[in-house]
């Protein structure tokens, strides 16, 4: 897989004939997985010479609406280690500015598309919309391809429980807990990376150290506050663990905000590493104790409940 996160890069790389997709492929669920897999058939299918997947380095509704920017599923390193294991030949990832916000369907397609990337089959989403203002809709890429050359491929939803897979139904997902549910739509469990930073070590006193965690995309959506059964990988070994996001209202009373994991069977430290949590399940939702010893019970309980969960999730 070739990564080009610079357009300026593309002067030194020829392309010709290539099969490509567009798009934002925020969280890279199960209806995207088929946008890409049909994008991989058709090259095999019809010889082309390159499969690409063009997607851009930010929400595009940060720049054209900032108003109405999602909460993303996945920031961008994120997004790229899952799409690298797609079998994509090349990842463009393309700034995305007021320019790129501005350029016509038709000007896209035959400067970034034909021009830059040698564009013979394009493969799309059902709800895909290109250009400014959304004016290029399925139906007038397909009469610009029967005018410029090239095929197009629109595919349609996947479809569980009756209703498309998308995006939004993910984050809902999310932000009710359902994460069994997400994680049928991802196709995976739902996860973040972090850096592991220093805390306050309240933990240790109770048994339970724990690692704070602090995530730099500010738009990551996190599951909303609670005790949480996790898998944390820590430079490719995988840990279970409990996480608790929140106030921490019975050893901080500052109000602040926290992302908390105690991991089990693991020795070590954490300070400055880059971890990847995977949230499995919620536990329960966060409350203030009346005593340290009676939130140290209450652990012991939570990690009992964990183990059980994380065994039946194995």
């Amino acid at each position: 897989m070739r990564l080009v996160t610079d357009r300026s890069a593309l002067k030194g790389i020829s392309f010709e004939n290539t099969v490509a997709t567009i798009g934002v492929f925020d969280g890279v669920h199960l209806g995207h997985q088929e946008v890409i897999r049909r994008l991989t058939e058709i090259k095999e299918t019809e010889g082309r010479d390159t499969s690409i997947l063009l997607t851009f380095d930010r929400h595009p509704l940060s720049v054209t609406h900032p108003e109405m920017v999602p909460p993303l599923l996945t920031t961008l390193e994120e997004k790229i280690s899952i799409l690298a294991r797609l079998n994509v030949d090349t990842i463009l990832v393309e700034h995305f500015s007021e320019e790129t916000a501005c350029l016509d369907y038709r000007a896209f397609i035959s400067t970034r598309l034909i021009g830059e990337l040698g564009l013979r089959h394009l493969v799309v989403g059902y709800d895909f919309h290109l250009g400014a203002g959304r004016e290029g809709s399925q139906e007038r890429i397909v009469e610009e391809g029967t005018r410029s050359g090239f095929n197009v491929t629109i595919v349609p939803p996947v479809v569980l429980g009756g209703r498309a897979i998308s995006s939004t139904r993910i984050r809902k997902a999310i932000t009710e807990r359902k994460l069994d549910q997400a994680a049928r739509y991802l196709g995976r469990v739902y996860f973040f990376d972090a850096k592991v930073t220093s805390g306050e070590k309240v933990g240790r006193k109770l048994d339970f150290p724990t690692a704070n965690l602090t995530v730099s995309e500010g738009g990551k959506l996190l599951p909303p506050s609670g005790v949480y059964a996790v898998d944390t990988e820590v430079e490719g070994s995988t840990y279970g663990g409990m996480m608790n996001i929140g106030t921490a209202p019975t050893i901080h009373g500052d109000g602040r905000h926290r992302i908390e994991v105690h991991l089990f069977d693991f020795s070590g430290d954490l300070y400055g590493k880059r971890i990847r949590v995977s949230c499995r399940a919620f536990v329960r939702c966060e409350k203030k104790f009346k005593s340290s010893q009676e939130l140290q019970l209450q652990l012991v309980r939570d990690r009992e409940k964990v183990l059980r969960i994380l065994e039946k999730k194995s």
